[in-house]
């Protein structure tokens, strides 16, 4: 059997910080090592007579190995030691640390994410700075966390995955609150960006474009990937990678060399990659590769298709007929489909509407052939939102004030999936803003699930450009544990 550790007394020191906690890391059991924090074994008073008690705090915490994970994870000058049954963290304070410098330290020994918020832990608890004091990190983990698994969580039984989209730059601040608000719904999954439509990385990438065009910034909102993933994982919701891969004004603008050529030479100034390009498309696998490594549930690939807009007759690309751009779509999703599949992750893709409701020579111009596309991942999610269609659509006047457009889209999506065994589900895409849509609310986003899964589809996204998903809290109220 299992036990807790024991929380530190209400009289414990003031240096000592609060009882750790950790939400997210699995019990150690006792039985591997004698550990001083658990209420048996060597009891708290050996351990501090056999372990060495500096001059000026509490005895060092006996080698376990959480202990020695916890060591391997401070600076060099920390103490790892214990108090009153409870391991605790003390850091050495020296000229010129502030409460948020100290925060970055010790963030991945934390339950708290956020650096602003656990440095505003770190400053109730221990007070003003002294140089040549020792401050408690509040906080501590009681256990190791477990490193990213290939797969992640995986999908579950059912296949269904619901949740919502959140940029990087809302997640920098909102994170855990998303994740929380998630959870308490049933929803199931987050979708990330991994990379912005406009090219910068939001973690810090290694991939070698990323690298010389300087695409991370240099306090990206996602300081840690892995770290992201695991808070998402504690509450059992899955983490979606998104990748767009040829929409990249970044890429484009500082290595011409991978942009859109013309047919007059020289690159387009469009801010697209050029889909038959090598370089670009290994740029999109690198970061396929990272998401995979860092612990993704599901990596998914967005403006994986040709650029439809602006100067089309100036573009040297193969041209949108005989499949020849189907091909290269499906060429390279399959690339990326053998790496998640080598780690039991998912694949998905982002297609637009027309790519289920439109006609052949729709997805001869993108190069977005659902019935293609349909064996090479786990997943297609089409953009059906009502307000992309044009007035008059199917007798729809105001095609944004019907959100069983997309029951429509997602029954036509699923109508083109191959019929051959392994085929991809539909996942499709909720319209999660009010644009072009009168009578966008609550009532709206849970008529568009419905008919999503009505249709056939396989669970759903909600898309809201400015994360605001209070529509959806409303709609999706908590659900009451048992």
């Amino acid at each position: 059997m299992l036990a807790r550790c024991a929380p530190a007394s209400s009289r414990s020191p003031a240096w000592a910080g609060s009882s750790p906690r950790a939400p997210f890391a699995p019990l150690v059991a006792c039985a591997v090592a004698p550990l001083v924090a658990c209420g048996h074994g060597a009891g708290a008073g050996d351990a501090g007579d056999a372990a060495p008690r500096p001059a000026d705090g509490p005895p060092l915490a006996p080698d376990t190995p959480f202990t020695t994970w916890l060591r391997a994870r401070v600076p060099s000058g920390a103490r790892v030691v214990v108090d009153d049954g409870a391991i605790r963290v003390l850091h050495a304070v020296v000229a010129g640390d502030t409460f948020a410098s100290i925060a970055r330290l010790y963030a991945d020994v934390t339950d708290v994410y956020a650096i602003a918020d656990l440095a505003s832990e770190i400053e109730k608890s221990a007070g003003p700075l002294s140089p040549g004091g020792r401050i408690a990190i509040p906080r501590v983990l009681a256990a190791p966390y477990e490193e990213a698994r290939p797969g992640g969580l995986g999908w579950p039984e059912d296949g269904a995955l619901r949740g919502i989209f959140l940029t990087g730059a809302y997640a920098r601040s909102f994170w855990v609150p998303s994740l929380d608000k998630v959870a308490a719904r049933k929803m199931n999954a987050v979708v990330l960006d991994a990379k912005d439509y406009e090219g910068p990385v939001n973690y810090p990438t290694k991939a070698k474009i990323a690298v010389e065009i300087g695409a991370t910034p240099k306090d990206p909102p996602v300081p840690d990937l892995a770290r992201a993933i695991r808070f998402a994982h504690a509450r059992g919701v899955r983490v979606i990678l998104r990748i767009p891969c040829f929409h990249d004004p970044l890429a484009a603008a500082k290595a011409p060399r991978l942009a859109v050529p013309s047919a007059r030479g020289g690159a387009l100034k469009i801010g697209w990659l050029d889909p038959t390009n090598e370089e670009a498309q290994g740029y999109v696998l690198e970061l396929v590769q990272e998401a995979i490594d860092a612990g993704a549930d599901e990596v998914q690939l967005d403006y994986v298709r040709f650029p439809v807009d602006g100067p089309v007759n100036e573009m040297k690309l193969p041209p949108p007929s005989k499949g020849q751009r189907i091909r290269v779509i499906r060429d390279l999703v399959r690339r990326a489909h053998a790496l998640t599949s080598k780690a039991n992750a998912a694949l998905s893709l982002d297609v637009f509407g027309v790519a289920a409701t439109g006609e052949r020579s729709d997805w001869e111009a993108l190069g977005q052939d659902i019935s293609v596309l349909g064996r090479e991942c786990e997943a297609l999610s089409p953009m059906v939102y009502p307000s992309h269609y044009d007035r008059g659509y199917r007798g729809y006047a105001e095609p944004g004030a019907h959100p069983e457009i997309v029951g429509i889209g997602t029954r036509a999506a699923v109508a083109h999936l191959p019929r051959a065994k392994g085929r991809a589900v539909i996942r499709s895409w909720l319209q999660a803003f009010k644009w072009r849509a009168p009578n966008y609310g609550p009532k709206y986003l849970v008529e568009e699930a419905r008919q999503a899964e009505a249709n056939g589809g396989v669970g759903w996204l909600m898309w809201s450009p400015s994360n605001d998903y209070s529509a959806a809290w409303a709609g999706f109220p908590p659900i009451a544990r048992r």
